[in-house]
Parts: C-alpha cells; structure tokens; sequence
C-alpha cells in the first residue's frame, strides 16, 4: 500500500538522520542524550513496523524473532528472581527491542522493495565519504568544541572526532566505515555501488586509520590481507602454504628470539595469567581479557545473572566493578551463562539472516562477535542499522 511504502521512506530518513547525521551534533550543541535519540528511533522503527503489521495482518515469526522472544524472556525472568527494579528492566528491554526491531524493519523493506538495496549502499556509502574532512575539523576545532559541549560529557580530543554519529561512538563509526570498505571490495562486481572500488577503498581505509578504534584498524588490516590473497593465482597459494608450512617452525623459533618480541610475550604471559586477572579484577581495574579470565576461574557460575544492568548501575551512571561496555560481559554478569549462550545464537541467527555467501556470513558473526567484545552492540542504533543495512535481507 503506498501509504506504508511512504511511511517506511519517512522513518527510514528519520533513523538515518539521527543515527548517522546529526546524533552527535544534536548530543554536542544542545545536549540530547544520547540514549533519547535511541530510543526516538526505537519509537520510529516499532511505529512502522506496528502499521505495518495492522495494515497488512501479517506477523513475521522465524528462528531470528523466536531466538529473541526467548531472550526477552530471560531478561525478565533474571529481573525478578534477583528483584530488580521495574525502570531498570523497562531499560534493559532496550537490547531485546533494538535489535529485534531493526531486523524487522529491514527485513520488511526487503520483502516489501521500498528502498532498493543499491540505492541504501550508495547512500552509506556517500555518508562514509564525508566523515574524513568532518573528523579533520573536528580534530582542529577541539578547543572551540569543548567550550560549546553541553552533553555532560567529559570530552578528550580523541571523543570529538565523531564525524556525523554520536559521541563517544568509536565503534559505531569504526564499524560502519569497515563494511562500506568490506561491501565495495565483495559486492561491487559490476561496479553499481561506485565506479571507483580502488580510489574509495583507500580513502575509506585512510579514514579508519585516522578514527579512534583499535579493533576497526586491526580488521581492516585483515580484510586487506585477504583481499589480496583472492588475487593471488591457485598455484601460487600452494607454493607459498607449503614453503610457509615448512620453514613455519624455524620462523617462529627465530622470531622469538627477537628482544621486543620476547618482551611482548613476557608481558602477556604475566598480564592475562589467573593470579593478575584475579587481583585486578577484585580491585576493579581489570581489563576485559582479564574480566573472562576470573569469571571463567574466579567468580562462581552464573545461571540466570544479577539481574539486568546488575554490572553497570544506569540509574546511577556507575559501574559496579570494572568499567567496560562489553555486550558479551554484561550479558553474563547481568543474565548469567543462559544469556551468553542466547547472545552468541542471536548473533549467529542475525548473520545467518543476512541474503550473503557463507563466507560472508561467517566474517558478519566473527566481527559482531568481536564488536559484542568491545562494546553494547544491542544498544547501539548506528551498529545495528549499519549491518542490516548495508547486507540484504533473506527473506526464506
């Protein structure tokens, strides 16, 4: 029906322009929070698809949203055996609504073809382009913008490069530059997406370079290694396995022997050992390798968690012990193995949704995997409207 159609075009430029425009502008200058530009978009993508579903009478109900069904369940069920607060669980739904809603909203315009795929990529990637010049400003303007900042933030000069997303977003921007890079060096074939995959490959992977996340660096180094690995001629990669093969052993003997890599090794050993982890950890200063290490030998098995936001205390803006954002150790602390073991098949669900080759959809779980590490990717709208949107809805 054109009304929805309509309806869908609107929300989808509402949750664009918050998320990936002017979120972070609107957070810098006139103080929005950032968790009420979440949950305005939330708003948006549950009106939509509640229209939808009253226009239509159709309900969508497939492993993804049963998956999330079971987590929500969860969420409530640790809420009340450990007595948490009606707000805070209200709160917490955020990471079963936020995810679940935004699968759904694409997965419509998918089967619906409101919004062509080509014309989504061509527009993130537009929006990709111009965070360089933005971060370089920013950068320059620092001293301005700390004056002007009224987000009850504490802002350093790496928070104000945040381009167009919100601040303190690293990842979110991170992740979204990495697929753009990622979506024109795989699903560019017949150069729809840009007539210029090389040119733009190296602006984007300059611009992931300059932000401010490690990880988003790390695996671009990744996915260039593998780029140029498909080039190379069969017959090559056999030659270079089997001479890799057969010197790997005399290599890495040698390479240990080298002083800056001994020390590297020396310091993960006594870094990331069980007594460091454990000492750390109790004196709240761990870091997040160290958090795994003592819940996994330390602190007694969790089955249903604390109880939700049991690990950061939203109410009060406060950590209960070490300071991480991690979807991975939160879903623990707070839901206990149940809701780890959910996490992980909801992730895997949520890439195997994705209309991608399998080794597609292997590289989707492996870096939501490692961004569930790194931060709150269910409470992140920029990282959950960059992965279902930038890849095609299954509609099976």
């Amino acid at each position: 029906m054109e009304y929805l159609r309509k309806l869908f075009i609107i929300s989808f430029y509402a949750i664009i322009a918050i998320t990936f425009v002017a979120g972070g502008f609107l957070q810098l200058i006139i103080g929005f929070p950032n968790t009420l530009l979440t949950y305005i978009s939330i708003f948006i993508i549950l009106f939509f698809i509640t229209a939808y579903y009253y226009t239509k009478q159709i309900v969508i109900l497939n492993r993804v949203v049963l998956w999330f069904l079971a987590f929500g369940f969860l969420i409530v069920l640790s809420a009340l055996t450990n007595l948490t607060s009606g707000l805070k669980t209200v709160l917490y739904l955020l990471f079963f609504l936020l995810p679940l809603g935004v699968y759904l909203f694409f997965r419509i315009n998918k089967k619906e073809g409101y919004i062509s795929q080509l014309f989504i990529n061509r527009l993130f990637l537009i929006i990709a382009c111009v965070q360089l010049p933005l971060m370089m400003l920013q950068k320059i303007a620092y001293p301005v913008l700390v004056q002007i900042n009224r987000s009850g933030q504490g802002i350093i000069e790496a928070d104000i490069m945040f381009g167009t997303f919100f601040l303190k977003a690293d990842h979110a921007l991170g992740l979204f530059l990495l697929l753009n890079v990622f979506n024109i060096l795989e699903n560019n074939k017949n150069k729809e997406i840009t007539k210029y995959p090389v040119l733009i490959f190296l602006y984007l992977a300059f611009t992931i370079l300059y932000s401010e996340s490690n990880i988003s660096k790390l695996i671009l180094i990744l996915i260039s290694v593998y780029s140029i690995y498909k080039i190379v001629p069969r017959k090559l990669k056999l030659i270079g396995f089997f001479i890799a093969l057969a010197f790997s052993t005399v290599f890495i003997s040698q390479i240990k022997k080298i002083k800056p890599v001994q020390s590297e090794i020396h310091f993960i050993y006594n870094e990331y050992n069980k007594e460091k982890s454990i000492r750390n950890f109790e004196r709240g200063i761990a870091k997040r390798p160290q958090v795994l290490i003592a819940y996994a030998t330390h602190v007694p098995l969790k089955i249903i968690g604390d109880g939700p936001y049991s690990y950061f205390n939203i109410l009060k803006g406060k950590f209960t012990n070490t300071q991480h954002f991690s979807q991975i150790i939160w879903s623990y602390a707070d839901l206990g193995i149940l809701g780890l073991l959910l996490l992980f098949i909801l992730l895997f669900r949520l890439a195997k949704s994705l209309d991608v080759p399998r080794y597609q959809t292997i590289f989707v779980f492996s870096v939501l995997c490692t961004y569930a590490f790194m931060t709150t990717i269910f409470g992140d709208i920029g990282i959950m409207v960059t992965v279902f949107g930038i890849f095609k809805q299954s509609t099976n």
